[in-house]
Formats: C-alpha cells, sequence, structure tokens
C-alpha cells in the first residue's frame, strides 16, 4: 500500500465552545486514524479537561496548531470540505460516505482540511462559501444536531473504512472447538441423562432428541463449554447410582418459584 491519506487530512474546529469537546475530538480521530488538529479560535489545549478527555489522544494535542481565524486555517489546504447540519445553504451536500472516495483521492497527494463549525451555530456563510464541498450527517430530524466529537468520529471512521489502512477489530477465535465425534458423544450423553432421570420417555423421546440435536448445533462448542456439559451429565449420573449426593449451593442458584402455569 502506499502513502497513507489519512494522515494528509486535517480536522478544523472553529471556535469550539470549550476543552472538552476538543478533548474528545482527539480520541476520536486517534480511534480512527487521524492525527493532524487544527482549532481555530482562543483554546487552551493543555488544559486539564481537555487532557483528560483525550484519554490515550494527548499526542495529538500537542502537535495541534492553533491559529486566529478560518483563512488561516485552510490556506494552505487543497480541499476544504465544510460541515453543516442545516439544509437551507444552497450548496450541494454529501454524507461522509459519498464523499469519502474523493476526499481520500486528493488527501493522497495533497493537503484535505474537514471543517467542522461552532456547536451553537455551525459555520457561517461566508466560510461555507469558501468551502469546495459540504458533507452533512443523516440524522433523526427530531434531532438533527450532534455533539462536535459525535459528529467528527462518525466522518473518520467513514474515511477510516475506506482508505484500507490496517484496522483492529475484535478478535474473532473462537478457541478449541470439538470435533463430530466428540460433538456426537456428548450429544448421547445428554440424552441418556435425559433417560436415566425419566425426563425422557417414549412419548416424548423423538421431540427431546430433535430439540438438543438443534440446541448443541446452534453453534461451533468449545471444548471448555463441552467439559462442562460433560461433567454435569455424568454427574447426574452417579448422583442417581447414588455415588454422590447433591451439595446445592443456594446462594449461587436460589429456588425461584414460577408463576402458575409456567412450570415446566
Amino acid at each position: 500500500m502506499g502513502a497513507n491519506p489519512l494522515n494528509n487530512i486535517s480536522i478544523v474546529l472553529v471556535e469550539p465552545r470549550g476543552p472538552l469537546n476538543v478533548g474528545a475530538t482527539a480520541r476520536a480521530m486517534k480511534n480512527m486514524g487521524l492525527s493532524r488538529l487544527i482549532v481555530v479560535g482562543t483554546m487552551d489545549l493543555a488544559s486539564d479537561e481537555c487532557r483528560l478527555m483525550a484519554s490515550g489522544s494527548v499526542d495529538i494535542l500537542e502537535q495541534a496548531r492553533t491559529v486566529a481565524n478560518f483563512e488561516e486555517a485552510v490556506a494552505d489546504k487543497a480541499l476544504i470540505v465544510g460541515t453543516t447540519a442545516r439544509g437551507r445553504h444552497r450548496r450541494k451536500t454529501g454524507t461522509p460516505g459519498e464523499m469519502a472516495p474523493e476526499i481520500l483521492r486528493v488527501a493522497a497527494s495533497q493537503s484535505v482540511a474537514l471543517v467542522f463549525g461552532r456547536e451553537d451555530f455551525g459555520l457561517f456563510k461566508e466560510e461555507l462559501a469558501q468551502c469546495h464541498a459540504v458533507m452533512s450527517i443523516a440524522t433523526s430530524a427530531e434531532r438533527a444536531s450532534l455533539n462536535l466529537a459525535q459528529a467528527v468520529l462518525l466522518v473518520c471512521y467513514e474515511l477510516f473504512q475506506q482508505s484500507g489502512v490496517d484496522a483492529t477489530t475484535a478478535s474473532t477465535d473462537l478457541g478449541n472447538l470439538i470435533e463430530g465425534d466428540q460433538w456426537q458423544r456428548l450429544y448421547q450423553e445428554v440424552l441418556l441423562c435425559c433417560a436415566e432421570t425419566g425426563y425422557m420417555s417414549d412419548g416424548n423421546r423423538l421431540a427431546i432428541e430433535e430439540s438438543f440435536r438443534r440446541l448443541l448445533k446452534l453453534g461451533p462448542i468449545q471444548t471448555r463449554d463441552a467439559r462442562h456439559l460433560f461433567g454435569l451429565v455424568r454427574r447426574v449420573a452417579k448422583m442417581i447410582d447414588g455415588r454422590v449426593t447433591a451439595r446445592p449451593d443456594q446462594s449461587f442458584y436460589p429456588r425461584q418459584t414460577l408463576p402458575r402455569g409456567e412450570d415446566s
């Protein structure tokens, strides 16, 4: 893979209201692989509040630029994309997903600015007029306005997803799974337990066999889970033979009385 286009994308916050939103924005950026932050206006990026909300992302605050006005923030950018929640600005508007390919194409070789406006008012008309494109995040009509860091996260997420940059996700490793013959042994021992306890009889045998076959096929069974099932049915068998006695621990599973008609 070539140069990472995310490295050429700057998040520009125009006159953010307070340090908490700025710190949360830095964290959102770090989550999605972006690192360039520009803040328009007076803001103490080293404040305790700002650094606290930027948990694990203080480096972004330390490298961030603060500038006096909108023009200075975007002066060297080849592509300027403004964000807005308002519909009446007479500009063609795209969603983050729709605009991500063009943003990433330009960012592959040139600097891009994604501009987020004031929490209470957004970007002024004059500022939107200086943007090459306008982006808007689809939201419920009941509440169109997003928290600043939320908006940044949603936009950065779409860029990250479409950038092809290596991602970290939750592990999908299921661990050691039982094989076909082990599954069959487990199934047979469960049925034997049902028969020996009197739960299964000739009248309900086929239905119970089908139910446990379906239950045990709901997903791959890990070996450690199978061990617990094997242990349970074998202990029941020993209790029936009188080789062990039950030692219930009521603190784990206190007996509950089911409403009449719901006993199984």
